[in-house]
């Protein structure tokens, strides 16, 4: 038997957990911003907290309107495509340079990597601190390379969605060198919507006009609260703008790991109120999903109030029964800086509506909530309380915890038991998409999850 940091807490440890509690910086929601081209929208998810610098000089640079019919003038398949430098002046009928503002901080880290789907600052030759409106889409692993040369190629920002298809489509789009005999310009790898039949004009070039879809927005309240003396239980809060998401793990009265969610806790000021739900008839994450039998019942409602970032109050009425919870939220690790992607979100398979998995990020280590059902459709879950990322990924082994008490009754854990019952792993192919893949009892399985939008 193992005891987990989420559910034991000695008290040795507790001024361990009111320093990192005080270290912990809450989650923000990162700015995304959408370029519009001739063959598609390509949406970037950028790296506010990790690369400052960089993210506001762009920022810039599109709030401006600089940016405004600038077009990608440089495509190498397989390597990137680069654009910011130059823009069509519809007026004048003629190529112009994008105003270029002061240069700025190389802001280079190995934990932002030059790999497929990143978009970096470009700069030149042998001046690591020259980087000031071009950019480029890395089309493939380019780490090897462009980590290593000039101080680093500063990676800012991630493509999400289907971005990389319309990237890769640029990429296979004719290539002319339009230098015109000048061997100083920088149109040799000039992409082309189509082939003029003269002259290049605007509608040959592929344009990208970015604007800002979405801001930086602060979720306070994002993430893992406990209560620190009474470890075996919590709540996962996943917040997106003023919508809450919970996902409450406790008990039944019988002493089984039950789990309950608020799915739609609308925050008005510091706090939400909502129905908490009940799901059953689920099946096993180790076998097909059907949900034929699935059966999502109201059992109360619940309250959420925050008095600051780290501490809150749980009010609920379950099956009747009613309590009140003092929460805080729960250190897991500290940190010099924030992680380049930070994975702490709601995760699901939007084609298995009725599970998922909640993960906690803080700095270099992952904590998982998985709740799904056992084989007769009982809702049970399941927590990877230390999921130690490396590179693009994480592994630990998964538990499962019974014996606690309900919600509702005041809380025993002399019966507590903590059972390792296999192992999980989180690989992500992007900020946006991955794959969970586990053993539980001995049985194995895999599934694809994505965050999940509401």
């Amino acid at each position: 038997m193992k005891l987990l940091r989420f559910f034991h807490a000695p008290c040795q440890a507790l001024g361990l957990a009111l320093l990192l509690l005080s270290l912990w910086t809450p989650v923000a929601l990162a700015t995304t911003v959408r370029m519009h081209t001739p063959l598609g929208d390509i949406d970037v998810q950028l790296m506010d907290a990790a690369a400052p610098i960089t993210v506001a000089n762009f920022l810039n640079y599109v709030d401006s309107g600089a940016y405004a019919n600038s077009f990608i003038h440089r495509s190498v398949p397989g390597f990137v495509i680069q654009g910011g430098g130059f823009r069509w002046n519809t007026a004048a009928a003629s190529v112009e340079l994008v105003p270029s503002n002061a240069t700025i901080a190389n802001e280079f880290s190995a934990s932002r990597s030059n790999l497929r789907g990143t978009i970096a600052m470009a700069k030149l030759g042998n001046d690591p601190n020259s980087a000031t409106s071009q950019w480029f889409i890395n089309l493939a692993d380019n780490s090897a390379n462009l980590d290593n040369q000039n101080g680093g190629f500063t990676v800012f920002g991630q493509v999400t969605g289907n971005g990389m298809q319309v990237a890769d489509a640029i990429a296979a789009l004719p290539i002319v060198n339009a230098n015109g005999g000048n061997a100083s310009l920088p149109f040799d790898n000039l992409p082309l919507v189509s082939l003029p039949t003269a002259y290049i004009s605007g509608q040959n070039l592929v344009t990208t006009n970015p604007s800002v879809l979405s801001t930086a927005v602060a979720a306070p309240y994002m993430g893992l609260w406990w209560n620190a003396n009474e470890s075996g239980w919590g709540v996962s809060v996943t917040q997106h703008a003023n919508i809450v998401f919970a996902a409450i793990y406790s008990y039944d009265q019988g002493g089984q790991p039950v789990w309950y969610v608020i799915s739609r806790c609308l925050l008005v000021g510091n706090a939400c109120t909502g129905d908490i739900y009940r799901v059953s008839g689920g099946t096993r994450p180790t076998v097909a999903w059907n949900d034929s039998g699935k059966l999502v019942r109201a059992v109360g409602s619940g309250a959420l109030s925050f008095g600051d970032g780290d501490n809150g109050q749980f009010t609920f009425t379950i099956d009747g029964l009613s309590g009140t919870k003092a929460i805080t939220r729960q250190p897991l690790a500290t940190g010099s800086a924030p992680p380049a992607i930070d994975y702490t979100d709601l995760w699901w398979n939007a084609n298995e509506s009725g599970w998922g998995v909640a993960l906690t990020q803080q700095y270099g280590m992952m904590f998982a909530a998985f709740y799904t059902y056992d084989g007769n459709g009982n809702p049970i879950w399941y927590v990877a309380s230390s999921c130690p990322l490396a590179g693009s990924g994480c592994s630990g082994d998964l538990y499962q915890v019974s014996g606690g008490t309900a919600l509702a009754g005041a809380w025993n854990g002399a019966n507590k038991l903590v059972a390792t019952v296999g192992t999980i792993s989180f690989a992500f192919a992007d900020a946006n998409h991955a794959t969970m893949s586990y053993t539980i009892n001995g049985a194995t399985g895999s599934r694809n999850i994505t965050r999940q939008a509401f």
